[in-house]
């Protein structure tokens, strides 16, 4: 039996710098004349913008369930992560490192989606409450970790209370590769167990 287990099975690949591409969206819709053309505009991108948000969120569920997994799976017999980025930052660079400004970002652009997906498409399109509770669930995994900075080992992670005291009846690794087989982390919030 291995030693290690890796920080990421495979699920980073998939992530998208959201921030970038909703900062990129807006900054070619602003450059528009005419709110006819801005409407038109966003109409163009706002199930890119909604896709790129579920494909994000699908990866935090994945990295809840994975850390759910690493911490459960190898309570009595911890193992050594390997693949960790953050494991070996300098203090200076942990100083400087926000773990949480992808999160925050999203989080704060929940409620202009559905503000703007009514204002230039005439129909709010809704953020699910469970990509709600998921963001903050992460949110909180992070912050409990310090942003995974100097986690070395499967007891250094820290759960939520909610996450903790779960019993979760599926096997995450199958599910986790399931998706990266797929190469759609999506399935990951089809399993309700944040609701």
């Amino acid at each position: 039996m291995k030693d290690t287990v890796k920080f990421d099975p495979g699920m980073g690949e998939y992530v998208v710098n959201f921030n970038e591409y909703v900062n990129n969206v807006y900054s070619k819709m602003m450059s528009l004349r005419t709110i006819h053309q801005k409407r038109a505009g966003f109409k163009i991108y706002v199930n890119k913008i909604y896709a790129y948000m579920k494909n994000n969120i699908s990866f935090y569920m994945g990295c809840l369930f994975w850390a759910y997994y690493l911490s459960k799976e190898f309570k009595d017999n911890p193992k050594k992560i390997e693949g960790n980025p953050f494991s070996e930052m300098t203090e200076k660079e942990a100083e400087e490192y926000d773990y949480l400004i992808q999160i925050n970002f999203m989080e704060n652009y929940f409620e202009n989606f559905e503000r703007d997906s009514l204002y230039y498409t005439g129909k709010k399109i809704e953020i699910p409450a469970q990509w709600k509770n998921i963001l903050n669930q992460y949110s909180e995994l992070l912050t409990l970790n310090k942003g995974f900075i100097g986690t070395k080992t499967t007891s250094d992670i820290v759960l939520p209370e909610m996450l903790k005291n779960m019993k979760i009846d599926i096997n995450i690794e199958d599910l986790i590769n399931k998706a990266i087989s797929n190469k759609s982390l999506d399935s990951l919030t089809d399993v309700v167990i944040l609701g």
